[in-house]
């Protein structure tokens, strides 16, 4: 379904290393593949149009911006991350990593590529599948310095349980066996 050529995983991989991206990032970006392969499999399944490849890209490249990001100090992860992946060519790919913070569109949007990583992302702590619970506990402890960043995330943790909601309407499994399905692919 995608108009250009996206690159597999190989590729993917070679980007985050020419990137210097640690080799924890790289592990999460992992993970978040194999969650988001076992949703996206478990839509196009269920008639849900999604491209794999895209799914795949996206979530390997979700965060190299991050590392960049924790060098100079600056935030906003997703668009720098954004801006690599136009300068590599990935204007598809970059427009779904700019969404894995913050989704754009409206909630009745049809499930898309975006949905499953932003998702995917936020059931997985490092490099571990974790409920969104677990998740949303983690980014408090970790982000929520302030009593805005709590509300943001907190705002976050509500926005995901809907779309968790909206996305296993499509699927034969529930979320807490997302874990159990990820050597089964």
């Amino acid at each position: 379904m995608a108009s250009i050529e996206l690159p597999g995983q190989e590729a993917c991989l070679a980007l985050l290393e020419m990137h210097e991206t640690p080799v924890h990032i790289i592990r999460h970006c992992q993970m978040v593949w194999e969650v988001g392969r076992v949703l996206g499999a478990g839509l196009l399944q269920n008639q849900v149009p999604v491209d794999m490849e895209l799914i795949r890209a996206s979530c390997l490249l979700h965060d190299i911006g991050k590392y960049p990001c924790l060098l100079d100090g600056t935030h906003y992860h997703d668009v720098r991350g954004e801006q690599m992946l136009e300068e590599a060519g990935l204007p598809e790919v970059a427009r779904i990593v700019v969404q894995h913070v913050v989704l754009r569109g409206r909630p009745s949007d049809p499930i898309r590529e975006e949905h499953v990583l932003f998702y995917a992302d936020k059931r997985v702590v490092h490099d571990k599948v974790v409920s969104l619970e677990e998740r949303f506990e983690y980014l408090c402890e970790t982000y929520g310095k302030s009593s805005g960043a709590v509300s943001r995330l907190l705002s976050m943790k509500e926005e995901t349980m809907r779309l968790e909601t909206r996305i296993f309407h499509h699927l034969d499994f529930t979320p807490d066996e997302v874990p159990s399905l990820l050597d089964s692919l």
